[in-house]
């Protein structure tokens, strides 16, 4: 029997080939991973429901995650292994790094992390605990050291497995109640950001998106300053789109606005001012994109680092030059970017701004 998207749901001989020995795991495997992909918790390219298949996904790390990203993994990662244990499976590990994003929903991403389920604990719990549970602990809205939650996260399994008693699904089943009570720390709201008024992209926002549509871009990054004056570009749907904020608050308050929208671009936190550092598997983008007031460094030194930076992460970009007082003259800009990129073309964006659509050299 197949699903209207062409996916096989998994059959009752599927399911007893998961209890079959060892020559069979690797078929078990694979149904067990297509019924997940029916349900869109994992990642099969053109598989499970349609929306699914048509967002590509994006390589990003846990440093590069809100609060707000990191609760969503961990319900996710809990929501598979739920998955999992209905046909006699479960996760052997829980690294944060088999979890990406397609859009702004999470997907597992690893098939080689099931395992057939045994008697005992979950295998993949402290790994859970220590790159996903702990680190969202520290940042919601309790303050206390990482003893201290060490010593009151195992008080908390201890519970969690006496309310479960022997059947282990609960066990997962009540730790996602209470992720999902849970409240990220904020010094702000949704709400509350969405009144900040800031000034359109204009005539850069059209010439960004008729540059992508010309390159044939399939990967875009957008770079946001730790104070953007400009509001962000509203991409058509197409390309995957990844956009860096130097600010965490600003990247989380994204995210939420994105994920609410069911939008197609991923916001990250720059934490580390590198994006290619922060994950060096992450993809060469076709198009890198800076435009609009507080997005480009105006002091030389830090021009010269962005400058560098971009011209790793795309082999086209396109920046907008805006005149700031105390900041860096046109001429001094152009000799910044010629040093790596050719000047392919330069269009008055109005108020003495220049957008500047550069390849690499």
């Amino acid at each position: 029997m197949s699903s209207p998207a062409g996916t096989e749901i998994l059959t009752r001989a599927a399911v007893a080939a998961a209890m079959r020995p060892d020559c069979c795991r690797g078929e078990a495997r694979e149904a067990v991973w297509r019924e997940l992909a029916a349900r869109g918790l994992v990642w099969q390219p053109g598989d499970g429901p349609e929306e699914a298949g048509q967002r590509p996904l994006v390589l990003s790390s846990a440093q590069e995650w809100t609060a707000e990203h990191l609760k969503d993994v961990a319900l996710h990662v809990l929501r598979v292994e739920t998955g999992l244990r209905e046909f006699g499976w479960t996760l052997g590990w829980a690294a944060s790094h088999w979890v990406q994003f397609a859009g702004c929903r999470p997907v597992w991403i690893s098939q080689t992390a099931m395992r057939p389920q045994r008697a005992g604990p979950w295998e993949a719990r402290q790994q859970f605990e220590r790159e996903l549970l702990l680190p969202l602990l520290e940042r919601c809205e309790e303050r206390i050291g990482r003893r201290c939650w060490r010593a009151r996260l195992h008080g908390m399994w201890e519970r969690v497995a006496r309310l479960a008693g022997t059947e282990p699904r609960d066990e997962v089943a009540l730790w996602q109640k209470r992720i999902e009570r849970l409240v990220p720390r904020r010094r702000w709201s949704p709400g509350k950001t969405a009144e900040l008024l800031k000034e359109p992209a204009g005539l850069a926002s059209i010439l960004v998106k008729e540059a992508a549509t010309r390159l044939g871009a399939r990967l875009v990054y957008e770079l946001r300053g730790k104070h953007p004056m400009c509001a962000v570009l509203r991409p058509d749907g197409g390309p995957a789109w990844v956009r860096f904020h130097e600010c965490e608050e600003e990247a989380a308050a994204d995210y939420l606005e994105q994920r609410a929208a069911h939008g197609g671009v991923l916001p990250l936190w720059n934490r580390t001012g590198d994006p290619m550092k922060a994950c060096p598997q992450r993809a060469e983008a076709d198009l890198a994109v800076a435009v609009g007031r507080g997005n480009i460094p105006s002091a030389l030194p830090e021009l010269a680092q962005f400058a560098d930076q971009l011209s790793r992460m795309a082999r086209a970009a396109m920046v907008e030059f805006v005149p700031v007082d105390g900041g860096v003259e046109w001429d001094a800009f152009l000799g910044v970017i010629r040093g790596r990129f050719r000047l392919a073309g330069v269009l008055e964006t109005g108020a003495g701004r220049r957008l500047c659509t550069l390849e690499r050299s």
